[in-house]
């Protein structure tokens, strides 16, 4: 079987607000969320009421002493979704990297019978410490976690 990708939380803040919520405890506090990803109240806010009318992530409020509070949690169609989605990035990354190392192969020149090596392509970007984007990290994550091995956040 084939994965396929999720157009729904492909995009960059869905995808960290799943992930987030795949590796974290059961409810995650709003405030955790967002400073975990990086984002703003108002776009928390909105993406999270998308990925909830979606079905994939369920919200709870209520409050601690006098002071509204919101946590989420993934429903178990959202995280269906995110490792599909992650097994899908994880087949791109395998896709991409057997083309490059393909690339890299020597090529034999017929004329002169010598072989060349070519010149692997300068990366455009670089995201993370290693050159890799957080989608690519996530899946990393998300195999680790398959595996029973430790994740980072």
């Amino acid at each position: 079987m084939t994965a396929r990708p999720d157009p729904f939380i492909h995009p960059i803040t869905r995808l960290s607000i799943c992930v987030l919520l795949a590796s974290g405890a059961d409810w995650v506090e709003f405030a955790a969320v967002r400073n975990a990803t990086g984002i703003s109240d108002s776009v928390l806010s909105k993406q999270s009421v998308a990925l909830e009318e979606a079905g994939y992530v369920q919200v709870r409020k209520g409050a601690v002493g006098r002071r509204p509070r919101t946590w989420f949690r993934l429903t178990a169609r959202g995280r269906r979704a995110l490792a599909d989605h992650l097994a899908w990035l994880a087949q791109l990354e395998e896709s991409i990297s057997a083309s490059a190392r393909d690339e890299e192969q020597p090529t034999a020149n017929s004329a002169t019978g010598q072989t060349a090596q070519r010149a692997a392509p300068a990366p455009t970007s670089t995201t993370g410490a290693l050159g890799e984007s957080a989608a690519c990290r996530a899946s990393r994550g998300a195999r680790r976690q398959r595996q029973g091995l430790p994740t980072r956040v």
